[in-house]
C-alpha cells in the first residue's frame, strides 16, 4: 500500500466526504480539489441546500435534524412492537395451557386409580372371607384387600384434595384469560383499539400472571412449544381460527366426551345396584351367608362408582359446555345476518364473544371450587 495522500491546506475548499454526514460508511464523497482550485459546491450561496441528487451539502449550523422518523418507519416500529407484545403474551399463554393439561390429566388418573383401589379393596377383603383366612390365599387376600382400601383415601387426600383441584382451575383460568386477552389483541377490540394497544397488552398479561405467581412452579419444565400466534386480523379470521373452532371443537365434542362417560358410568353404577338387590333377596331368602357377605362388597363398589361420577361432574360440564355453544351459535347467527361490517360492529362482536367464553369460565371454575373436598 502506498503513502496515504496529504491532508489538503487550509482554504483548499476540501469537502467533508457525504457518507459521514448521513452515517454512512461504504461511500465517499467528492473528491478534494487540488490546491488553488476552488471547488463549485462550496463557493457562493450555492451550498445551502443538496448538491444533486444522493448529495447532500454541508448544513448550516444550529439546524436541528429530524426528531422522527418517516411515518413509513413509525408504523413499522409500533408493528414490531405490537407482534413482539402479543408473541410473549401468546406464548405465556401456551405455557399455563402446557401446565393445565398435564394438571387434569394428572388428577384424572389419580381419580382413576382411587375408584379402582376401592372396588378392588372391596373385592378382596370378601373374597378372603370366603376363601377363608386360615390358608395363605385367604391371607394374601385379605393382605391386598386391606392395602388397597387404605391407599385409597391416601390418593384422595394428596392427589386429589381441594388444593391440588384448586391450583388446576386456577392455572386453566390464567391460559384462558391470557388466550381471549390474544383475540380481543389481534381483532382491535376493546380494549385495544387506541395507539397503546401493546403496553396494554403487556399490563394485563402481567396482571394474570401476578394472580398465578404462588403457581409458577407449576410451568416449570414446559418444553418450548413453537406454536405461532393465530393469523387472526379481522372478524374473518377471528371466525376461522377462534369461534367455530370453539363452539365445534370444544364445547360441543367436549359435551359429547362428557356424555359419553356419564352415560358409561351412570350404566356401571345402574348394574351394580341391580346386582346388589338381587344379591340381597337371594340373601334374605336363601340364608346362604356365602351370598349375604358379597352384598356389602357391591355396596361399597356402587357407593364408590357415585362419588367418582360426582366428583367427576360429568353433568354439570355437558349442560355448561351445550350452553355455551348455544349462545355463541346465536351471535354468530346474528353476525352473518346483520349488514353493518364496520369496524366498530366487528369490535364489538368479537367482545361479544369472549364475554360468554369468560362467564363459562367463570362458572366452571366456580364449580370445581365449590366443594372443598373432590371425592
Amino acid at each position: 500500500m502506498g503513502n496515504p495522500p496529504s491532508p489538503p491546506a487550509a482554504g483548499t475548499g476540501a469537502l467533508i466526504p457525504t457518507g459521514i454526514l448521513r452515517g454512512g460508511t461504504g461511500h465517499p464523497g467528492p473528491a478534494v480539489a487540488p490546491p488553488g482550485r476552488v471547488d463549485p459546491a462550496s463557493a457562493g450561496p450555492r451550498c445551502t441546500g443538496t448538491t444533486g441528487p444522493g448529495r447532500a451539502g454541508p448544513r448550516r449550523a444550529g439546524r436541528p435534524g429530524p426528531a422522527t422518523g418517516s411515518p413509513r418507519q413509525r408504523g413499522r416500529a409500533v408493528e414490531q412492537a405490537d407482534r413482539s407484545a402479543v408473541g410473549a403474551v401468546w406464548r405465556e399463554h401456551r405455557r399455563w395451557s402446557f401446565a393445565a393439561g398435564n394438571t387434569k390429566r394428572s388428577i384424572t388418573f389419580w381419580r382413576t386409580a382411587a375408584l379402582a383401589a376401592s372396588v378392588c379393596g372391596a373385592v378382596l377383603t370378601t373374597a378372603a372371607v370366603q376363601v377363608g383366612l386360615g390358608g395363605v390365599p385367604g391371607r394374601a387376600l385379605a393382605t391386598a384387600g386391606a392395602v388397597a382400601l387404605a391407599l385409597a383415601p391416601v390418593v384422595r387426600v394428596a392427589r386429589l384434595g381441594p388444593d391440588r383441584i384448586e391450583a388446576w382451575t386456577r392455572v386453566r383460568a390464567a391460559s384462558e384469560a391470557l388466550k381471549a386477552q390474544v383475540y380481543l389483541f389481534l381483532t382491535g377490540a376493546q380494549p385495544y383499539d387506541g395507539p397503546d394497544r401493546a403496553p396494554r397488552l403487556r399490563a394485563r398479561a402481567t396482571a394474570v400472571a401476578d394472580d398465578v405467581a404462588d403457581l409458577a412452579g407449576m410451568t416449570l419444565g414446559t418444553p418450548d412449544l413453537d406454536i405461532p400466534v393465530p393469523p387472526v386480523g379481522d372478524v374473518a379470521g377471528y371466525l376461522a381460527h377462534r369461534l367455530r373452532p370453539q363452539i365445534d371443537g370444544y364445547y360441543r365434542a367436549g359435551a359429547a366426551r362428557q356424555q359419553r362417560l356419564m352415560v358409561r358410568f351412570r350404566s356401571a353404577e345402574f348394574a351394580i345396584a341391580a346386582v346388589g338387590a338381587v344379591l340381597g333377596a337371594l340373601a334374605a331368602t336363601t340364608g346362604a351367608g356365602g351370598v349375604g357377605v358379597w352384598v356389602s362388597a357391591v355396596t361399597v363398589v356402587g357407593a364408590s362408582v357415585t362419588a367418582h361420577i360426582a366428583a367427576a361432574r360429568y353433568e354439570h360440564l355437558v349442560v355448561s359446555y351445550l350452553a355455551t355453544a348455544r349462545r355463541l351459535a346465536a351471535l354468530l347467527e346474528e353476525w352473518e345476518a346483520t349488514a353493518d361490517r364496520s369496524p366498530a360492529a366487528a369490535a364489538a362482536f368479537v367482545s361479544a364473544c369472549e364475554e360468554v367464553i369468560s362467564r363459562e369460565n367463570e362458572s366452571w371454575l366456580a364449580a370445581w371450587t365449590h366443594d372443598r373436598e373432590p371425592g
